[in-house]
């Protein structure tokens, strides 16, 4: 059984979109989430000025991160000012900040390293950083970073933003697939929310009745996120969406029922093993 965890959180603003702090128990780490609007009043914190490294996240229409961008800080804040006025693309930030003691600069460069190899590796958004640091990660330090870091994917999934690679965490009767078509297609449904996985393949001959989705297959292939490869459309990203359905509407085109479309390995309908289980 997975140990417990407790986590403190303020709400400066009395607001659940505002700036919040976020503290595990006994944790020598705190999380700041700032809306970019909201950059000003931030500053005011107590504590808000110590060392870490912090996302820059682009949100769409739906919560989600479109893009990021991953840097360090040792004054904490303030290194926030230049991207403000260099950078259009971010709307919020989320900053990860601990006392000098546990984030000496060594621990913070090869954090920062880590986490952007880490950003590449989940293809579910586009990172922005253009450069990748130049910082070779001392073995006696690998697994402190790791651990920070574990702590810093925990954060970010209660916050709605999931940062790993879903594909390499899955057996494989867990993925679901859905072949109509000649279109061969992955996924893996949560009970909330179902994800196309990297190398699914796309319809983009047939339109979806949303245009949402149009919208979203044409913003993916223009920035290489869908390509082809062997005269089939293949999605080189990892895709949420809040139902099945969308997922396979995205997938195969027009309007289609999720809930029969995708399969589990055995062959079951995601409406048999989930809604009919037991």
């Amino acid at each position: 059984m997975a140990s417990s965890k407790k986590l403190e959180m303020i709400y400066y603003n009395g607001q659940p979109d505002g700036i919040r702090s976020i503290r595990r128990h006994l944790s020598t780490m705190t999380t700041y989430v700032i809306p970019r609007p909201l950059l000003s009043d931030a500053k005011k914190i107590s504590g808000i000025n110590r060392p870490g490294i912090y996302y820059l996240i682009n949100e769409n229409d739906e919560n989600r991160i479109a893009q990021i961008y991953i840097g360090q800080t040792r004054n904490g804040i303030s290194r926030l000012d230049d991207h403000n006025r260099q950078k259009d693309f971010w709307n919020k930030a989320i900053m990860f900040l601990a006392d000098s003691k546990t984030f000496s600069l060594d621990i913070i460069s090869g954090l920062e390293e880590y986490a952007i190899v880490k950003a590449h590796e989940s293809k579910r958004y586009s990172v922005e950083n253009s450069v990748k640091p130049q910082y070779e990660i001392d073995e006696y330090d690998l697994p402190i970073i790791e651990e920070i870091y574990e702590e810093i994917q925990f954060i970010m999934a209660t916050q709605g933003y999931k940062m790993n690679d879903t594909s390499r965490n899955l057996d494989n009767a867990d993925i679901l697939h859905t072949t109509r078509n000649g279109i061969r297609a992955f996924g893996i449904y949560d009970g909330e929310k179902f994800e196309v996985l990297d190398g699914s393949q796309i319809n983009m001959d047939k339109p979806t009745n949303l245009e949402r989705y149009n919208r979203q297959r044409a913003d993916l292939l223009e920035k290489g996120s869908i390509s082809v490869v062997d005269g089939k459309y293949i999605l080189h990203a990892t895709i949420e969406f809040n139902t099945p359905s969308g997922a396979s509407d995205f997938v195969l085109g027009g309007s289609t029922n999720g809930w029969t479309e995708w399969k589990t390995k055995a062959g079951k309908t995601l409406d048999e093993a989930f809604r009919k289980k037991g």
